[in-house]
């Protein structure tokens, strides 16, 4: 309905130009033939050699020249016997005016809208004193009027008016001609529009309802299945492409969801299976069982179970964007100085330092100390007897890296090691190697402070692994050739 109207609103419109410019055109056709008749009558006029009846080429043409006393001196057969049929204008400026009007005095085959274009001129005659009364006598003498005479020498003085019209039948007759042909096809043409339109949309709409009973299909337990695609390219076909996109996109969230909550159920289960276990042992055997090994122990797996808790926790707050609670200025090389020095007092692994520039960025500092305990902790637990950090400012980047002297990274294994629950080391216990949410939560905190992160080969040993976290720098932190190393303090040594 919307084409039709649209598309017929054009052809009215179009039609209705069209109509105008031939009528236009045809009439400025027969204004200037109308002109050029004129111009012959007045030529005659100004010779003194007008014949009566005028001339005239063609039937659809009609003239009178009236003499100065309001008297038809010379008319063309069509008028004959008719007085003036217009009066020329006392306030006509100009010596010619076209009109146009309606004369049913003249007489033309076939002509019912007797419609015409009038073309009149006024002619000032003047002729000398002496020769003025005899011309005149004899121009305007009662034999003038008989058929094929002369009206010969000069004009009598004054204004003399000649009228030509010009019949418009065959403009009215070529517009109602085409007025028809368009009225007849007008129709025809907006059918088609309709036919074509409803064609071309029932096809396009047999797509969108192929799509729609797809995705009515489609539940959460068999997000696997994808909806029909098109193959004509279209925007139907986009949008077919689009939703198998976001199809995929909720499988593998779906997907992932439900490998985070079995894992967490999972990491959960250990410690409190742990927990119950020793409780109910205790419990059996009262009189043999060590009370406050067994409150240690149950402290240890709470403890546990606490941290995971807190883990899952901060993963989901990252999930939903809501990470960061505040933003103020983070000095990384004093948290990281501090994390070393806490560190040193748990482990044999040895830390150097001298890399160490000053970097500071605007971030949540109770976050960003995660990131740098993670990191610090997972080199540490990997490592054989060396801990490498370093701490630089380039331009508007502060980029932290650490680095272990350890087995390092399978590249295979490089696109997971920041999944969740993730454990490259399968063999090693879930007390060494923690819940495997370290390094996820590192990423996460890291993309919520607009930095990346990523993983390499230890570049000082050659083997181990390098975690290289880039952060955006404080408006107020130095450049790298301003930067200033940290103090040679071996952080192994004793304060």
């Amino acid at each position: 309905m919307v084409a039709s109207l649209v598309v017929g609103s054009a052809l009215a419109l179009g039609s209705v130009i069209m109509v105008e410019l031939l009528r236009s055109e045809l009439t400025a056709n027969v204004v200037e033939t109308a002109k050029n008749e004129s111009v012959n009558i007045v030529s005659l006029v100004q010779g003194g050699e007008l014949p009566n009846p005028i001339p005239i080429p063609r039937g659809d043409l009609a003239a009178q020249v009236v003499a100065p006393g309001g008297k038809v001196i010379a008319y063309t057969p069509n008028l004959a016997g008719f007085k003036a049929q217009y009066q020329f204008p006392t306030t006509q400026g100009t010596a010619q005016t076209v009109v146009r009007q309606s004369n049913n005095s003249i007489v033309q085959v076939g002509d019912h809208d007797h419609n015409y274009i009038l073309v009149a001129n006024r002619i000032n005659v003047a002729v000398p004193v002496e020769t003025q009364a005899a011309k005149t006598y004899q121009a305007f003498s009662s034999t003038a009027k008989n058929k094929g005479q002369i009206v010969s020498g000069s004009s009598a003085p004054g204004n003399y008016y000649v009228y030509v019209w010009a019949s418009l039948q065959s403009v009215d007759q070529s517009v109602r001609t085409l007025f028809l042909i368009l009225l007849a096809g007008f129709p025809l043409l907006i059918l088609v529009v309709v036919v074509a339109t409803w064609l071309t949309s029932k096809k396009a709409f047999e797509a969108v309802e192929r799509i729609r009973v797809d995705v009515d299909e489609i539940s959460e337990t068999n997000l696997s299945r994808r909806v029909y695609e098109p193959d004509q390219g279209d925007e139907i076909a986009r949008l077919a492409h689009t939703m198998n996109q976001m199809l995929e996109r909720l499988q593998i969230s779906t997907e992932e969801r439900k490998r985070f909550v079995a894992d967490a159920s999972h990491e959960l289960k250990s410690p409190l299976s742990a927990l119950r276990t020793s409780l109910e042992i205790a419990l059996r055997h009262p009189n043999e069982v060590d009370w406050q090994s067994t409150a240690k122990t149950g402290i240890a797996e709470s403890q546990r179970m606490q941290h995971i808790i807190e883990d899952l926790l901060l993963l989901a707050k990252a999930d939903a964007g809501q990470l960061i609670d505040v933003f103020r200025t983070v000095d990384i090389d004093d948290l990281a100085a501090e994390e070393c020095q806490r560190l040193k007092s748990l482990t044999d692994v040895r830390f150097d330092l001298t890399d160490m520039s000053a970097g500071r960025i605007q971030g949540d500092p109770e976050r960003v100390r995660s990131v740098v305990r993670n990191l610090l902790e997972n080199a540490v637990r990997h490592a054989n007897a060396r801990v490498w950090v370093s701490l630089r400012t380039v331009e508007n980047h502060v980029i932290l890296s650490v680095a272990d002297d350890g087995k390092g990274i399978v590249e295979s294994d490089i696109e997971r090691i920041f999944d969740r629950f993730t454990r490259l080391d399968e063999s090693r216990s879930r007390d060494q190697g923690g819940s495997g949410l370290g390094l996820a939560i590192v990423k996460s905190i890291v993309l919520a402070h607009g930095g990346t992160i990523s993983v390499s080969t230890n570049d000082r040993c050659g083997h181990g692994a390098q975690f290289t976290a880039v952060f955006e720098a404080d408006s107020g932190s130095v450049l790298e050739s301003d930067a200033f190393p940290f103090p040679s303090v071996d952080v192994n040594s004793s304060p």
